[in-house]
């Protein structure tokens, strides 16, 4: 698989609410398809009524597995702006890393992505991420 289908970079974006957070990715899944979109935006809110995607200040971690999800893959959105209010209790979010994964996916991708989430527990790498200006040196971060 191509590292750069692998890995999507959405830098800047324009993303105030979760609920537009959620759209985005729905139409990064889905493109024209109204109702896998809905039912991508209905899996991340249970995902979240799970638990809390928070992973360190100021970033998100939302993840599904889903069969409406053709492509495994990891996206990386940089808010150009905070997001001030997630929910009641997360506030100043500016970077989610979504984690989508095709409903039976092999072996080794699944595998490149828990090797994924695993430099995640670094702090000084998050931070890193979180402090880059310029999307080519966030791509060679990652």
């Amino acid at each position: 698989m191509d590292i750069n289908s692998f890995y999507q970079v959405y830098f800047n974006c324009e993303l105030k609410t979760k609920e537009e957070v959620h759209s985005f990715i729905s139409e990064i899944v889905c493109q024209d398809d109204l109702s896998q979109k809905e039912k991508i935006i209905n899996q991340l809110n249970e995902r979240e009524k799970v638990g809390s995607t928070l992973i360190a200040e100021h970033v998100m971690l939302p993840h599904i597995e889903s069969d409406q999800i053709k492509k495994s893959q990891i996206i990386f959105i940089r808010l150009e702006n905070p997001i001030l209010s997630w929910d009641c209790q997360i506030k100043d979010i500016r970077l989610l890393i979504v984690i989508l994964l095709k409903e039976n996916e092999n072996e080794q991708i699944k595998k490149r992505i828990s090797l994924f989430t695993r430099t995640l527990a670094d702090e000084e790498y998050l931070n890193c991420l979180l402090n880059i200006n310029d999307k080519a040196d966030f791509y060679k971060n990652i």
